[in-house]
């Protein structure tokens, strides 16, 4: 919660859209999400304070949480029509969230209910996130938050004073009802801490110093205004590079093929004459947009396609290709 009083002072970003924000590197998030999976069971079963029985049913409670949660995710994504990498691993963050203040006092059987009922909650949040007036890339506010909440209230639910004899107590379901209520003045409190305390740093740096980009380094991009690097330009830049390589020796050779595939992507294909050169495939996409400040390349005029939308030949000469797109090199 505060990320979200900063997002709220902060203001959205100039050019935000809620519907359009993507993972920039799906290899990259694969690895967080593992790292923080690894790394949870630590600061979890850590808590025990030892290597015990409570320590043990930590790690399994977190384990099992986080496992539920991804399934659940990637169910309701496979029912809305889309299941990504991104969903999954958003899923599994949802359960790890959910059960760490529960997974000392609950068993493993409820650890996995906790799971199921945070994806659910968050997922739909989620969704109505777009309708909200706050700009949060991460969605800290309702996977953390939110995810913290769902599961601080539901250990005043599933708790067993058993689990953790020394320093636990029954939930509701349990003959102790006002173990929720403890949960809820909990929560209210951390709450009211963490939004406070953020305002009160940031609302007087916001109306002196101001803690807002310049509108044209926003736009930018900080790598580039702050650091003077971008290393997508220079990516993507040298991939144009030898894509136009590819052409021109297509042109002068004959030897290079393109193919139109049926998801809407081309595969440029140079097989050269010479034998100790190596064969190079490239697939992209062709857009009829050109993305802001990304290298582009423009087909031969003379160049015909066919794509799945057109399946009579219609001529794709002029067709904006983005190398930000290329999808695989193999060399």
């Amino acid at each position: 919660f505060s990320g979200i009083t900063a997002s709220i002072i902060l203001g959205k970003r100039h050019d935000y859209d809620p519907y359009s924000t993507s993972a920039h590197n799906l290899p990259f998030t694969i690895l967080g999400t593992s790292l923080l999976w690894v790394g949870w069971n630590g600061f979890n079963g850590g808590s025990a304070g030892s290597a015990s029985d409570l320590a043990a049913i930590a790690v399994v409670n977190t384990n099992t949480a986080a496992a539920s949660a991804l399934v659940t995710w990637v169910v309701i994504d496979a029912v809305r029509g889309h299941i990504s990498i991104s969903g999954a691993c958003t899923g599994s963050i949802v359960g790890l969230v959910a059960i760490t203040p529960a997974c000392g006092f609950v068993q493993p059987g409820w650890a996995l209910l906790i799971g199921i009922i945070g994806a659910i909650i968050i997922y739909s949040l989620l969704i109505l996130k777009r309708y909200m007036r706050f700009d949060d890339t991460l969605d800290v506010a309702i996977v953390h938050g939110c995810g913290g909440i769902s599961g601080a209230f539901m250990t005043g639910l599933f708790a067993q004073k058993w689990v953790n004899p020394s320093g636990g107590a029954n939930g509701a379901f349990y003959g102790h009802p006002i173990q929720l209520w403890y949960q809820i003045a909990g929560i209210l409190t951390a709450i009211g801490f963490a939004t406070v305390c953020t305002a009160g740093i940031l609302l007087p740096l916001h109306f002196t110093i101001g803690i807002r980009l310049a509108h044209e380094d926003e736009l930018t991009g900080l790598d580039l205004a702050a650091h003077g690097e971008n290393w997508e330009a220079a990516a993507t830049r040298a991939a144009a590079d030898l894509v136009q390589q590819m052409r021109q020796q297509q042109e002068e050779s004959g030897s290079g093929v393109d193919y139109a595939h049926d998801n809407g992507t081309f595969e440029l294909s140079y097989k050269p004459s010479d034998g100790n050169v190596k064969p190079i495939t490239i697939k992209y996409s062709a857009l009829g947009a050109l993305p802001c400040l990304m290298p582009t390349l423009r087909l031969n005029e003379n160049h015909k396609q066919e794509d799945s939308a057109s399946q009579t030949g219609k001529d794709r000469s002029g067709s904006i290709i983005t190398v930000s797109d290329i999808q695989t090199m193999q060399f």
